[in-house]
């Protein structure tokens, strides 16, 4: 099943990386270069959504966050998103993954993850799609998944 995914990287060269294998999957991705552009465009489809669709629902299945970007942090971005919409899945990209974390202690349930970098774009993947994923992943190495920092095609 495809998902609307926002992502926010200031790193132009990992944001293609991300948006060319979610694009493989067949997922609707929208990239934003940094926090402010991010919370922005969420925040327009938001409002679009509840005055032309009378939904309140997340305008996003996902928005994936870099943590240090220019303007605004993923943790700033992340609460303005969450204050719009609680129920907004996110999923941190960082090397920061435990200062995240002590930074949304507040915010913590099942709809704020974070992937530590580095890892495989197979890796994210799987995170967003979730056991449909898994399973082809664990038949394609003959029963066993390999770990992020095993797999040596890992595009990083």
């Amino acid at each position: 099943m495809p998902f609307e995914i926002l992502i926010a990287e200031d790193n132009e060269y990992t944001a293609k990386q991300y948006k060319l294998a979610l694009e493989k999957r067949n997922h609707k991705v929208v990239v934003t270069k940094d926090g402010v552009e991010c919370v922005d465009h969420y925040l327009n489809e938001a409002k679009y959504d509840e005055f032309f669709r009378k939904s309140k629902a997340p305008p996003f299945d996902l928005v994936l966050l870099d943590h240090d970007m220019p303007r605004k942090t993923g943790a700033d971005a992340a609460r303005e998103i969450l204050e719009a919409r609680p129920n907004q899945r996110l999923i941190f990209l960082s090397a920061y993954g435990n200062g995240i974390m002590q930074k949304l202690a507040d915010l913590r349930d099942e709809t704020v993850q974070i992937v530590q970098k580095p890892f495989s774009l197979s890796f994210l993947i799987k995170k967003i799609e979730g056991a449909s994923i898994r399973n082809k992943i664990i038949n394609a190495q003959d029963a066993n998944v390999l770990t992020v920092t095993q797999d040596s095609a890992a595009i990083r």
